[in-house]
């Protein structure tokens, strides 16, 4: 029983122990709102127990429940040595060593005014791995027509193409990206892009509204080609439904496994006309480059979805 009830705290590949787990008022939390607690419901629904719970050891005692907690995690947290208070992009990743110096409170903080302002910009530097010679970033959510969604502090969330999606259009002439304030809707058509007279229409992976564009790719539409992940970020959505959305998209091992179906598509679908690499896809730099008019339109309906 105790080994079972160990073998439960592990945390799965991919994931990360939620602030109040890492300051040990809960055994168990996975993070599921980007160390966000401004806008997370585990968080204010503790906040709001540990209120009461303070509250009632000023009045009769009465019989404790089972679980009673009577530290937030940012008093938790503040209870250990300086040395050990780990700012919140540690949490997410983001930078390798940062400790906190404001007590938590974000919203008064310089240095996470900074990262905002910079993760406005650019998007930081983000780790891949190769799956059927692909490249897959890590912590990114995968939409069935290859685009990504990588939900960033505050909810938001930005969005681009794939790597197979990159290759399959190939080094693009024009991208026309959505409007500033424009509503998106997920599976649907969010923006278009344009080579040598052909027009692929690309869907977006969530429901939100449209607050920033990557306006380098209006002038430098091949960055996607070059950096898909990082560069090549196409806009930046505020959604609304997100919990739901991305129970729709593909994460983790679930998106390897649908890119090793796609691969296998690919390989059925070239059927001779696509000269690919043994490995499936490391050496197709530009699937454009080999196919042209209604078959490379057949590929492009047949993998965007649109």
């Amino acid at each position: 029983m105790g080994a079972k009830r160990e073998s439960m705290k592990i945390v799965p590949p991919g994931k990360k122990k939620c602030v109040w787990m890492e300051a040990g008022v809960v055994s168990y939390k996975l993070c599921d709102n980007n160390f966000d607690c401004s806008t997370c419901a585990y968080d204010h629904g503790m906040q709001l127990k540990i209120s009461r719970q303070k509250e009632a050891i000023h009045l009769p005692p009465v019989e404790s429940p089972p679980d009673k907690f009577t530290e937030t995690w940012v008093e938790k947290m503040m209870m250990l040595p300086a040395s050990r208070r780990k700012c919140r992009y540690m949490f997410t990743g983001e930078v390798v060593r940062k400790i906190c110096p404001n007590a938590y409170d974000c919203g008064s903080c310089s240095f996470d005014q900074m990262m905002q302002a910079r993760m406005q910009i650019e998007p930081l530097s983000v780790r891949t791995r190769e799956i059927a010679g692909f490249e897959l970033a890590e912590d990114f959510y995968y939409h069935d027509g290859h685009t990504w969604a990588k939900v960033e502090y505050g909810g938001r969330v930005r969005v681009g193409l794939d790597d197979f999606a990159q290759k399959l259009l190939g080094k693009l002439k024009t991208i026309d990206p959505p409007n500033i304030g424009r509503e998106l809707r997920q599976g649907e058509v969010g923006f278009q892009v344009r080579r040598n007279g052909e027009t692929a229409r690309v869907l977006s992976p969530v429901d939100g509204i449209v607050s920033h564009v990557n306006e380098r790719l209006l002038d430098h539409p091949e960055v996607i080609h070059e950096s898909p992940y990082e560069e090549g970020w196409l806009f930046i959505i505020e959604p609304t439904r997100l919990r739901k959305d991305l129970k729709g998209l593909h994460y983790g091992e679930e998106a390897d496994n649908y890119l090793n179906d796609e691969r296998e598509k690919l390989f059925s679908l070239a059927n001779g006309d696509l000269r690919l690499a043994a490995d499936g896809g490391a050496s197709v730099k530009d699937i454009f480059e080999e196919l042209e008019g209604e078959n490379w339109a057949k590929f492009v309906r047949t993998f965007l979805r649109t």
